[in-house]
């Protein structure tokens, strides 16, 4: 086993590519099809990029990785931070999207003193350039220039990037248009001190200093045709020079100063913080019970105490006179049994309606043809309810024998029988 990982070690070590950087100057490494033996197909997203320390998830703090949609490359950069790491060995795993076929280079960052670093740093804030922007020779050589030719003319020879990073990092808002630059942050550093030219324009925008950003079209410098003519859009609110002797400027606005650990640091499991949810389950199951209680308390103390104030005069007339109908009713049908049906539902609409109950009730007599019984108008009836009257039906009756037949009557036969 061991001697499998002594062997694996070595011949990633053999096959690795060495890339030479410098202390306080931003480094690059491109990242495409070539440095895994592929050939580029013309699809921009086809090769698919993950950077990380070897043996490690992620890549150290001061080392970024961006994907270039312009150039269809990826690229590594950062600052080596100023400590003793001679040699920092990452891993690149390289995916193609149309077969998922996988490869894996391993790179080994060896870094290095610089001879002359840079005393002097001019920071400035770009809004129409990404990151990427800043990888493309011309366009790097044009911003540079300018500050050779008209700004710093003494930095000619060691004019060098001393830290570049993407404003979103920074805390920058993203542009509300997609197609818009998110913009950078960047140092440009040389030995040599500030021109006249530089330390002028320091004054020019330092009323501007108070404001936290300038819009994209503010103009009013003496030196913005030069940026504007090479097409570089400046935000003046964060130009700044940082003289080695101002300590206090040195560290201002930038947040990018405060150089992280180099290494990704894992956590282990009894770090992570454990919470107890016996309090929130608590309070979850009581004040739910709580507030049933006291709404039940206060619904019975409505329903029990507040119904005593209420009264309804038609409610009252009713139920006080309810028992005088059934006794009248009961009255009535002793004096005459043939009064059936009609009396107590006619009283009880009476009362019902308002009205008093009448003693004129609609009687009819018997029918001579059906004997002795009597019956009194239908449900249906419309008998003193409107001038349109019709017959009623006739009145029910229960089903007679032959036993029951009078042979003396002469309305009754064998036709009549029921059974």
């Amino acid at each position: 086993m061991y001697l499998h990982l002594i062997f694996l070690i070595f011949v990633t070590q053999a096959f690795a590519e060495e890339e030479n950087v410098l202390l306080t100057e931003v480094f690059t490494i491109t990242l495409d099809p070539l440095l895994f033996n592929w050939t580029y197909e013309g699809e921009p997203h086809q090769y698919v990029y993950q950077a990380s320390l070897l043996d490690f998830p992620d890549l150290p703090a001061w080392i970024k990785y961006v994907f270039s949609e312009k150039h269809k490359k990826g690229f590594l950069y950062g600052v080596p931070p100023n400590r003793n790491m001679p040699k920092i060995p990452l891993q690149v795993v390289a995916l193609n999207t149309r077969n998922y076929e996988t490869r894996i280079r391993y790179i080994n960052i060896h870094i290095s003193e610089k001879l002359n670093p840079a005393k002097f740093e001019v920071m400035m804030k770009i809004d129409n350039v990404n990151v990427d922007d800043i990888f493309d020779v011309e366009r790097m050589e044009s911003l540079r220039d300018i500050f050779r030719k008209h700004l710093w003319k003494d930095s000619e020879n060691d004019l060098y990037i001393t830290y570049l990073e993407s404003a979103i990092e920074l805390g920058a808002r993203k542009p509300l248009d997609p197609d818009q630059e998110e913009g950078i942050v960047l140092r440009l550093g040389s030995q040599s001190p500030f021109s006249t030219n530089l330390k002028d324009l320091e004054d020019e925008v330092k009323p501007l200093w108070k404001v936290p950003s300038c819009p994209r079209n503010f103009k009013k410098t003496t030196v913005e045709r030069y940026f504007r003519d090479a097409g570089f859009t400046l935000d003046w609110c964060a130009f700044r020079l940082i003289d080695p002797n101002n300590s206090a400027m040195h560290h201002s606005g930038v947040k990018g100063n405060a150089l992280s650990k180099d290494k990704w640091e894992t956590i282990t499991k009894d770090s992570v913080p454990i919470r107890n949810y016996s309090v929130d389950v608590t309070w979850s199951l009581v004040l739910p019970i709580v507030l049933l209680v006291i709404l039940t308390f206060l619904l019975s103390f409505i329903l029990c105490f507040y119904h005593n104030g209420v009264y309804d005069q038609a409610s009252e007339d009713f139920f006080s006179n309810l028992f005088h109908i059934c006794t009248d009713t009961v009255d009535r049908y002793k004096d005459d049994p043939t009064e059936q049906i009609d009396t107590p539902i006619l009283n009880q609409h009476a009362i019902l309606s308002g009205y008093k109950p009448s003693s004129n009730l609609v009687k009819l007599s018997p029918d001579p043809a059906l004997g002795s019984r009597s019956h009194t108008s239908s449900p249906s009836s419309t008998i003193n309810r409107g001038v349109h009257c019709r017959p009623n039906p006739p009145p029910y009756m229960r089903p007679r024998f032959k036993a029951e037949i009078n042979n003396d009557d002469p309305n009754l036969n064998e036709k009549n029988w029921y059974c």
